[in-house]
């Protein structure tokens, strides 16, 4: 039930505008941090493993989003089953 319960809360953060701007910003980041990537110099190898670090941050926020969102609708059915067994 709390994962359900997450998983529509985290839906729900989606749809507000807080939701929407970072969901923006870390997408933006990570185009950023992937076009200064493309244009780095190879031997600068601690500011390539910086700009992969951001690349990974950006996209982990979304990831965490989604998998609370998709966990929240795994458990909505199996709840649902249960309750259709009874």
């Amino acid at each position: 039930m709390a994962e359900a319960i997450l998983g529509r809360d985290a839906q729900d953060f989606l749809n507000t505008e807080l939701g929407r701007y970072l969901v923006g910003r870390a997408e933006a980041e990570k185009a950023d941090a992937l076009e200064q990537l493309a244009r780095v110099s190879p031997w600068r190898r601690n500011r390539i493993r910086q700009l992969q670090n951001e690349v990974w941050r950006a996209e982990s926020v979304v990831s965490w989003l989604a998998e609370l969102i998709q966990g929240g609708r795994q458990a909505e059915r199996a709840l649902q089953a249960d309750a259709e067994d009874e």
